[in-house]
């Protein structure tokens, strides 16, 4: 191999319908077994758990494979790509419609542990935690209050009035 390959090798390989990529052009850095041996002198075995390949992921790989695949074939054809498009719709109201009665499985396979049948443990009361809870005084309210206080003491003249020094027309 001379060098990386370029996206458009992607676009042969779809061509030519090779759905598994050569091995030559398949870089080992780019890997999910990669390892930095040079790096940190790490022995040639590969961990077991490192090595497990999830079953589950590559048939999902493969199922997606498939669906593009599919998809490149009707892509052209407007009544192929209908009736895939049909297809796939159909097969995907069955799997809601299995889906739906199994809600509490759902819960009880996410939670570990299936729903009481009687709740013992209610809410906590809501509690407030902005501002007081005071009422508005009505104006009336507001100036008996007023009213009540003491005045400021003017010291230019002597009295409680709602002036000061400054202020103090007896002053001038």
């Amino acid at each position: 191999m001379y060098g990386w390959s370029c996206k458009h090798i992607f676009v042969v390989f779809k061509e030519l319908n090779i759905e598994v990529i050569p091995p030559a052009h398949i870089s080992s850095r780019w890997t999910k077994f990669a390892f930095s041996k040079s790096m940190f002198h790490v022995v040639d075995n590969i961990s077991e758990e490192c090595a497990k390949i999830n079953d589950k992921k590559i048939l999902m790989n493969k199922i997606w494979s498939d669906v593009h695949i599919c998809m490149g074939l009707v892509e052209t054809r407007m009544d192929q790509l209908d009736e895939f498009s049909k297809l796939i719709r159909e097969h995907k109201r069955t799997l809601m419609v299995e889906r739906r009665g199994g809600v509490s499985a759902r819960f009880e396979s996410f939670v570990g542990m299936s729903v009481p049948q009687d709740i013992r443990i209610q809410p906590p009361a809501q509690s407030k935690n902005k501002g007081s809870e005071k009422r508005i005084k009505s104006v009336k309210e507001k100036s008996i209050e007023k009213s009540q206080k003491k005045r400021r003491l003017s010291k230019a003249c002597g009295e409680r009035v709602g002036h000061n020094t400054r202020t103090c027309w007896k002053k001038q």
